[in-house]
């Protein structure tokens, strides 16, 4: 089994409604599980912003984080040491209540 450390990021999160594709950050693969390590959200404009974080799984649907306000030039860690994990075809979605403000970068172990 290959473990690889991953980062993906997402400038300007779209403000489409969080069941759109348009909204997927990270996928995983069907041949791999992920551990989510760390989603860092930095607001970067001059008003406050709301976000939300949404897990898409076989199983439940769940919000991580919904409407979370991160303040003018913030930023918000979600998973402050804990772990997530994703398996096969999982998808984790974010989306911003203002468009261009939040930045997304998701860190991860991929093992295939």
């Amino acid at each position: 089994m290959a473990n690889t450390f991953k980062s993906d990021t997402k400038s300007s999160v779209v403000t489409d409604a969080v069941s759109s594709t348009n909204t997927n950050i990270v996928t995983a693969s069907g041949s791999s599980t992920l551990v989510l390590l760390s989603i860092l959200l930095s607001n970067k404009v001059a008003a406050s912003a709301d976000v939300d974080v949404y897990l898409e799984s076989a199983g439940d649907d769940v919000y991580l984080l919904r409407n979370a306000p991160i303040p003018a030039g913030s930023s918000l860690e979600v998973i402050s040491g804990s772990k997530i994990i994703m398996e096969a075809n999982d998808k984790l979605r974010i989306r911003a209540g203002t468009a261009s403000a939040i930045d997304a970068t998701v860190s991860y172990l991929d093992q295939t």
